[in-house]
């Protein structure tokens, strides 16, 4: 049997801000689906793999609450360039957790570790 990874689904108490430190952060192009008066979430589709975020409560049943120290989920982001990546989160106010030659760490809104890298 073969399998592929077609999504990550993350949870958040605050899922806009976190759709915005991803945007923002990421660069990823989400869109918010659904409607105010159904349960909203945001998702991006790109080579055949998503990733969607959540209002936890609307997960409660699968994962409320969030655990902010919890390292089971984390999210590894591909950059071409290091300095650029660095000066681009510095002008959004955003230190990193940590660097090394090949990757910055950093955390979103939720506590997640989400690492970008040049490998």
């Amino acid at each position: 049997m073969e399998s592929a990874l077609r999504g990550v689904f993350l949870t958040s108490d605050e899922p806009h801000q976190t759709a915005r430190f991803y945007m923002e952060v990421a660069g990823l192009p989400l869109e918010a689906v659904g409607s105010a008066d159904e349960h909203v979430f945001w998702r991006v589709d790109r080579d055949e793999l998503q990733l969607a975020i959540h209002d936890a409560k609307a997960f409660a049943d699968y994962a409320h609450p969030v655990v902010p120290g919890s390292n089971l989920t984390h999210l590894y982001f591909k950059i071409n360039d290091q300095p650029a990546f660095l000066a681009h989160i510095e002008a959004l106010g955003l230190v990193p957790i940590a660097v090394d030659e090949v990757v910055v760490t950093v955390r979103d809104p939720d506590g997640r570790i989400v690492m970008f890298g040049t490998a």
